[in-house]
This record gives structure tokens, sequence and C-alpha cells, in this order.
């Protein structure tokens, strides 16, 4: 830890031209730095005019795993400067720095001890160190399981798999089921807050929910249009559904009435001992909804309701630091458990991916000659240049300042709907991620040899569009979702080693998907209300 540095208004900029030194020392990229330095002013600004801290101070932290952190220390009472994030309208001054607070808000922590109010800033995470470890563990599974398949007997290779990788495969799962019910429940209803807080109730608010709903609407159907494409006709076969389950579904018939009329649970505790994440969502969606239309009275709750959903996103990252390792085994076992019809069915998803990206680009062209009134083809030829970032970092809310950039400087779309649009965007507008689930769960499905008719594509759909809509990001949040639509027809979770592999390919890929929507989105917008620099969107 480096020597603190004492934060006033007298010594502000000096102070933060000593961070930009001490973290440019430390290898961390500029973008992370920029990023820090604007958490830290605003951060700072709210704890002297708000906490009436007379001075901050400033300490960086660099850990055994390269990851880097800042902390501001102040003395005095209790006071969150986080919270304020979620009370301001569009009508507040500081609205749009409050957006990309929430934005940023995974990284950020506060508690209060000994009198001191303490925030720490994650500068620097381990995203491409844990993808480079998946990445490993996926050939390095390959290798071992040919070489097995190659060397040892069928009975060695079952004893070996029933002794020592079922069993650690195992604790992982049921580690991740335990943890899915109050994973979904309390991300719905933060997600839920959020959008209530963002969206307002001015025109231009309620003009880009819709788009960002509708657009994430179609994006659903686009995916399950596409699966129905590609697995089609005889799919080959994962696993069979357990006989129970099987036999409630057959009697079940996926009956769309059925659902609507059984989603009311008639208590809190038994959806999630049953794991009926059908009911979850719908309890998490009524108290999300009473809570933002009780305001200012229900802020304690509001509270708890966030930090309970980052508490749980947390537990699931120490669980999903194992993905690698599970990784390992699931090619393992992906090679010497499954045919090669299997293997090939799982490559189906990249051709209906690709699919699927063609007609949404599609569509995106169409939203902005329909609503925009304006042609999309300079929207086609430079966003390309947005996903640099968004391929490289994993993260739409990491690249939102330069997605912001972007849609000022290349797209001429004007300071004020960008600061606006693009934060709330990204909170609520997934179509990437729609895609994404529509396919895997479609084709899991089917895998389990359970029909996919128009009743259960209807369940998948509103599924889908509630675990996505306005959910905050968490890791391996959409692994989380898709085993959450798949259990509701009874697919074991033994399919999540294969999905974390799948993940790890196409995380890059789905959030460039994200970021283009919320592009797309932002810019019909900024045209229908006249906010567009049209010589600067025609410029090449």
């Amino acid at each position: 830890m480096m020597k603190p540095l004492t934060l006033t208004e007298e010594n502000f900029s000096d102070v933060q031209e000593e961070l930009d030194r001490r973290l440019s020392g430390l290898n961390v990229d500029k973008k992370d730095i920029l990023r820090a330095q604007l958490l830290v002013e605003e951060i700072f600004w709210r704890m002297v005019n708000t906490g009436n801290a007379a001075q901050v101070d400033v300490t960086i932290k660099k850990n055994f795993f390269d990851k880097v952190q800042i902390r501001l220390t102040a003395e005095g009472v209790a006071y969150n400067p986080l919270i304020e994030v979620s009370d301001w309208t569009e009508d507040d001054d500081d609205y749009y720095v409050a957006m990309i607070l929430k934005a940023h808000r995974q990284r950020l922590h506060w508690f209060h001890n000994n009198g001191r109010n303490v925030i720490t800033i994650a500068v620097r995470d381990e995203t491409n160190r844990q993808l480079w470890f998946v990445a490993a563990s996926i050939i390095g599974g390959l290798i071992c399981g040919f070489m097995m398949k190659e060397f040892m007997s069928t009975e060695t290779i079952a004893l070996v798999t029933e002794n020592f990788i079922m069993p650690i495969q195992t604790m992982f799962f049921n580690a991740l089921n335990m943890v899915i019910a109050p994973v979904i429940f309390f991300s719905v209803m933060s997600g839920i807050i959020g959008m209530g807080t963002g969206a307002g109730v001015s025109k231009i608010g309620s003009e880009l929910i819709g788009l960002c709903i509708s657009n994430t609407a179609i994006a659903a159907v686009i995916g399950l249009g596409v699966a129905q494409i590609v697995f089609s006709g005889n799919v080959s076969q994962i696993g069979t559904i357990p006989a129970a389950t099987n036999a409630e579904i057959a009697n079940y018939e996926f009956s769309l009435v059925q659902v609507v009329a059984g989603i009311v649970p008639k208590d809190l505790i038994t959806p999630i001992i049953d794991g009926d994440f059908l009911k979850i969502i719908f309890v998490a969606v009524l108290f999300g909804s009473c809570l933002n239309s009780l305001e200012d009275k229900a802020r304690l709750l509001q509270e708890l309701v966030n930090n309970c959903n980052e508490f749980f996103i947390k537990v699931v990252g120490m669980i999903t630091l194992f993905v690698p390792l599970i990784s390992f085994f699931a090619m393992i076992f992906l090679v010497v458990d499954m045919s090669a019809d299997v293997v090939l069915e799982t490559g189906k998803f990249f051709l209906g991916a690709f699919l699927s990206a063609v007609i949404t680009f599609g569509f995106y062209a169409l939203t902005l000659i329909f609503f925009g009134k304006i042609s999309p083809a300079k929207f086609l030829k430079k966003i390309p240049e947005s996903c640099s970032m968004p391929f490289m970092t994993s993260s739409s809310n990491i690249s939102m300042p330069f997605t912001m950039d972007f849609c000022i400087k290349r797209l001429g779309i004007a300071p004020k709907i960008t600061s606006f649009a693009i934060p709330i965007a990204t909170i609520v507008n997934s179509n990437g991620t729609c895609v994404y689930m529509s396919l895997l769960t479609v084709m899991f499905l089917k895998m389990y040899g359970v029909g996919v008719d128009f009743d259960a594509m209807l369940i998948i759909f509103a599924m889908t569009l509630t675990l996505t809509a306005g959910a905050p990001g968490m890791p391996n949040g959409t692994v989380i979702r898709i085993l959450t639509v798949t259990a509701t027809f009874g697919v074991p979770s033994d399919i999540a080693g294969i999905l974390f592999c799948i993940d790890a390919v196409f995380d890059r890929i789905l959030t460039c998907f994200n970021v283009t929507g919320s592009v797309a989105v932002t810019l019909a917008l900024a045209r229908m209300e006249n906010l567009l620099d049209e010589k600067i969107y025609f410029r090449d």
C-alpha cells in the first residue's frame, strides 16, 4: 500500500494528477485511470458537501492478483454517498453524473467503522486473467479428454469420473443452485428500482424506455425464431429429464393459461424451496413496483434491496472463481462421454448467433429508418469503431464513457441526450443477451428431449424479457439466467459446465451486441427530438 494522500478542496487538482502518476506506475490502463479519477471526484464532492467531511484520505492498494483499489476515508457520522445515486431524476443538476456512478456501482463499496466513512473503488479487476484461465482450461480439458479416451480403458475412465470429477462438479452445481433463487429475486427487484428512477415521467424518458423494451422484446423473438430453424428436426440428446419431473411436465403440457393462473404463490418460502422461478420473478416484480411507488418513504428498503443484490452478486463471484476448473472437467466430459453429434449440435449455436446478428443489425437499420427518419448507412459503417472497448473489457458499463464519446463525436448526438440515454439504455437495453439466452435455452431444452411448442416459447420469451430488462451486471450473470429458465422446464443444472465454456467465448461478442443496441436506440431518440447534428453524422 502506498503512502496516503490527503484530498481537500484546495489541492484537488494536484491530488488528481498524483493519482494519475501513481496508477500509471502500476501499469493501469489510461481508460481505467480516467474512470477512477471521475469516481474519486464525484464521491469526494458528495462526502464534502453532504457528508460534511473536512478532508478525505486517499490510498491506493495493489493485491497479489494484480487487482488495484482506491480507498477514500473521511471522519464523521455514517454517511453513504452511493445511496444518493438512486434518488435523482433527470430534472436534477447531478442526474447525469449519478447515472454514471450507478453504472459503476458494482465497483464501489461503502462501510462505516470507528467513526470513519470508507469507500473503495475497484480500479482494475481480473476479467482478462479469468478469461485466460478459462480458455486454458477449455484447451487443457479437450487435450486431457482425448488422451483419456485414447489411453485409458472404459472402466478406468468411469472410475476417475465417479470418484474425482463428479464429486467436484456436484459441489459446484449445488453451490450454484443454492444462490440462484436469491440472486434472481434481488436482481429483478434492484433492476426495477433502477428503471423506475432512471426513466422518470418525462416524454423523453418514456420514449427511451419504450424503445429499449420493444427492441429487447423483438431481439428475444429473433433469437427464438432462429433457434427453431437451426435446431429443427432431430436434435442429439445430451441427457434426459428426471422421471418425476418428466411426468410432471408431460401432464403440465406447458399451458400458458396454467402458468399465468399459477404464477401467484401461496406463500413466499415455497417458491424458493421448490425452485419455482416464475413465482419468484412475479414476487420480485410486484415488490419492486411497490417500492418504486412509495418513493422516499421506502428509501431504506430500496437501499436494503440493492445491498442484498450486491451481497449475492459477491457470493456468485466467489463461486465462479472455480469456473476454470469446472470448464476443464466439462471439456473432458464433452470428449469422453458425448458423441460427435452432440458436439456438432452445440456448434450450431454459433451459426444461430451469426444469423441472429445479421437479422438484428437489419432491425437496427429499420429502427433508424422508421423512428429516426434517417439513413442507417453511416451508423452501420461507424458502429464497429464503438465495439473495440466492449470487446476488450467485456463490460458495457465499463465501456460507457467511451460509448458516450463515440455518440457525441462520431455520430453527432447532443451531449444532453447522450448523457441521459446511454446510461439508461445500458441498464435496460439487452438485445444481445436476449438473443443469446433464447438460442441456448431452446438448444438445451431440445437436447434434453423437451418439446418447444408455442406455449413453451411464450414462457421462454416472458422469462427472458423479465430477467434481462433492467438487470444489473453480475459475474457470469447470463449463465445464471439461462439456468433459471431451463430449470423451469426440468433441465438439471449439469449444463452449467458447458454454459460457462460457451460464455467464456461468446461474452465479449455479446457485450458488443448490447452496446450496439444502446447506441442505435440513442441515435433514434436523438433524431426524434431534433438533437442530432447531421453534419457530424454524415461525415466520414
